[in-house]
C-alpha cells in the first residue's frame, strides 16, 4: 500500500510541476499555415503528371494577437512570391502546371509581427508516362532496294516495311524515309500529301488510309535525348508553333520530336546519314507505351 501510495504522490507531484513549469496560457502561439480541403485542390503531398494543373489554397490565420506580415512560396527553393501583408488572416490562391521534375517541394511561411514562423510544405510527385525505346532503327531512302523505307510503331514494337509491303499495312504506317535535293535526307508521313517521291500503284499517295505525323525540331542534345527515362521531356519539346510535316535535312545529332496519328508522343535522334535516295538513315527511337 505505501508503495501505491508514494506512487500517486510522484504522479500528483510531477503533474504540479509541468503545471508550474508551463508558459501562461494567454501566450500568443505561432501562426498557422493550412491547405483549402475542398475537392479539386491540392490538400497534401500528392501525384502528378506532366501539364496537370495545380490548385493550391492556402489558408493563413494569426495566433489572435500577432499580426501576419510576411508571406513566401518556395518551389524547390526558389523564391516563387515574398508579400508583405498586415493582417490576423489571409487567404491565397494559384495554380501551377506540373513540369519536367521528378519531384517539386512546395514551401509555404508565414511570419507574423513578433517574428514568429511557421512554414508547411507540399512534395508532389511526377507521375510521368512509360516509353517504349529502340535504339537503332536503319531505314532506306526510295531507291534503297536493301533497306527498308517504311516504318510502323504500332503495337510497342518499331516495325519496317518495303514499299509494297507497307501498301499492305498502310494503317500502320506512321513515317518514310526519302530524299531530295531540297530536302536531302528527310523523314515524312503519308498523311503529308508528298508525290512523285516513291512510284507505283503501292506508292503512299495511292493509300486510303494516310496517317500523318508532325514533327518539332528541338533544342535538346543527343545525350539529353540519351537521359529521357518518361515521357515529361517528350512532353515538353513539343511546340504547336513550330510543328511540321516533314523533317528534313537530317544530320547526326539532330533530335526531333514527333505526334503520331494516334496521338502518342515520341522522340528521335539522328545516328548517322549516308548517301542519297540510295542511302540509309539510322535513328533511335523513344515513343509513348
Amino acid at each position: 500500500m505505501k508503495k501505491i501510495l508514494f506512487l500517486s504522490g510522484m504522479i500528483l507531484f510531477t503533474g504540479l510541476m509541468f503545471t508550474n513549469c508551463t508558459k501562461d496560457e494567454d501566450e500568443p502561439g505561432l501562426p498557422t499555415v493550412a491547405f483549402n480541403q475542398i475537392e479539386g485542390y491540392v490538400t497534401g503531398n500528392t501525384t502528378a503528371a506532366y501539364g496537370d494543373t495545380l490548385r493550391f489554397g492556402i489558408i493563413l490565420q494569426g495566433n489572435g494577437s500577432d499580426n501576419i506580415v510576411k508571406f513566401e512560396i518556395k518551389a524547390n527553393d526558389e523564391t516563387l512570391l515574398d508579400s508583405t501583408i498586415n493582417t490576423s488572416n489571409f487567404t491565397f490562391d494559384f495554380y501551377s502546371i506540373k513540369g519536367t521534375n521528378a519531384e517539386d517541394v512546395w514551401k509555404f511561411t508565414a511570419t507574423d509581427i513578433a517574428g514568429n514562423k511557421k512554414e508547411e510544405t507540399i512534395t508532389i510527385t511526377g507521375a510521368f508516362g512509360e516509353l517504349d525505346s529502340y535504339v537503332t532503327v536503319l531505314m532506306g531512302a526510295q531507291d534503297n532496294v536493301t533497306v527498308q523505307s517504311f516504318l510502323s510503331l504500332n503495337n510497342h514494337s518499331a516495325t519496317r516495311y518495303f514499299q509494297a509491303e507497307a501498301f499492305n499495312n498502310q494503317e500502320k504506317i506512321d513515317m518514310f524515309c526519302f530524299y531530295e535535293d531540297a530536302n536531302m535526307m528527310a523523314l515524312a508521313s503519308p498523311g503529308t500529301g508528298i508525290t512523285g517521291v516513291f512510284t507505283g500503284t503501292t506508292s503512299p499517295e495511292n493509300y486510303t488510309t494516310k496517317n500523318l505525323t508532325w514533327f518539332v525540331k528541338t533544342s535538346l542534345t543527343a545525350a539529353q535525348f540519351d537521359a529521357v527515362q518518361n515521357d515529361a521531356i517528350v512532353l515538353d519539346s513539343y511546340d504547336t508553333d513550330n510543328d511540321f510535316r516533314k523533317a528534313k535535312l537530317l544530320t547526326a545529332g539532330d533530335v526531333y520530336c514527333f505526334k503520331l496519328q494516334n496521338g502518342k508522343y515520341g522522340l528521335l535522334k539522328v545516328i548517322e546519314v549516308t548517301g542519297a535516295a540510295t542511302g540509309t538513315l539510322e535513328i533511335a527511337i523513344k515513343v509513348q507505351k
